[in-house]
């Protein structure tokens, strides 16, 4: 149960759900900033921007999710980055106390679990069991796996387990950054901390038709991450938005997690919080780095946007 608990949390606080659903997609209406400084030439490694005020600037690495364990990418910049800062900033932190694992196991255990006898996979229609059952294969696991879980749950367990399968991160680029600052003894310092309580009782109000369609969504989200995933690593480490932007739109998932408040303010307190950390390093002088979702900087009025506004300027770091 709780393994469930965190996989459930980690997808709608540091996975899909917090990094590809953005309110507006970034592919058709992108950020005004962003498009103005893509160049044709660009330097090694993944995109970096440089915000500077006075005497301070920040370094910020565009992150994406989930990346590949494998992944071998240019990490020179982000080191020279990194050398002489005062503090590394990553993404938010989901926070799980023991009170609310306590109450997760036992106010929460009614709310996820199968009241039927039936497995789950032997009550799902037709169509759906097909794809679902392919999309279990594709992750390692048999039908007992998920056989007591509504379908909810068990579609986010089936995109974690995916992840585990193809060898995916969801902590990635962020970890690989963090071994980086402890080598530089850079403090390490995440933008905000979010609580898994107010995602406990909003479990309960799930129908049963929009419990089958957040599978639905799982099952598709899995297919979406199978093809695309490596082109989108690929992308992000070569610094090429374009493709990125072609590869890491809002996710299948988006539909389901939409459907939970908590979530879809999430997404918007995401930004506002990375913007808000930043202005707050560049208000001190010397140097900051921060890791923040390419999601939250492509889009209108994401975090370079709110940056310039508040008297920030964006520049490209050469090298």
């Amino acid at each position: 149960m709780r393994k469930a608990a965190l996989a459930l949390l980690m997808l709608l606080v540091a996975g899909p759900a917090f990094a590809q659903a953005p309110a507006e997609p970034p592919v058709d209406l992108g950020s005004p900033v962003v498009e103005a400084l893509e160049v044709v030439a660009k330097p090694p490694g993944p995109a970096l921007w440089k915000a500077s005020k006075g005497e301070s600037e920040v370094v910020i690495l565009g992150g994406v999710t989930p990346l590949p364990h494998s992944l071998v990418w240019d990490t020179a910049r982000v080191d020279k980055a990194l050398d002489g800062a005062a503090v590394l900033m990553v993404p938010p932190k989901p926070k799980v106390g023991a009170v609310d694992m306590v109450r997760f196991m036992v106010s929460g255990r009614s709310k996820v679990r199968l009241e039927k006898d039936a497995p789950l996979e032997a009550q799902l229609p037709p169509g759906l069991k097909e794809r679902f059952a392919a999309a279990r294969v594709a992750a390692l696991q048999k039908p007992d796996r998920y056989a007591r879980w509504k379908p909810f749950m068990a579609g986010f367990m089936l995109v974690n387990d995916f992840r585990e399968a193809a060898g995916l991160s969801s902590a990635k680029p962020g970890s690989t950054v963090e071994k980086l600052a402890k080598a530089h003894g850079v403090r390490i310092r995440p933008v905000g901390e979010y609580r898994l309580a107010p995602l406990i009782g909003q479990a309960k109000g799930v129908s049963d038709a929009e419990s089958l369609a957040c599978l639905e969504d799982a099952v598709e989200q899995v297919a979406h991450e199978a093809s695309r995933a490596q082109d989108l690593a690929k992308a992000w480490a070569a610094g090429n938005l374009a493709g990125v932007r072609a590869n890491y739109g809002p996710a299948p998932l988006e539909r389901c997690l939409q459907q939970v408040p908590t979530v879809a303010s999430l997404i918007e307190r995401g930004t506002a919080d990375s913007a808000a950390a930043i202005l707050a390093a560049l208000e001190r002088p010397g140097k900051a780095v921060a890791v923040v979702d390419l999601n939250f900087l492509l889009r209108p009025n994401g975090v370079l946007d709110r940056l310039q506004a508040q008297g920030a300027t964006i520049t490209v770091p050469a090298g």
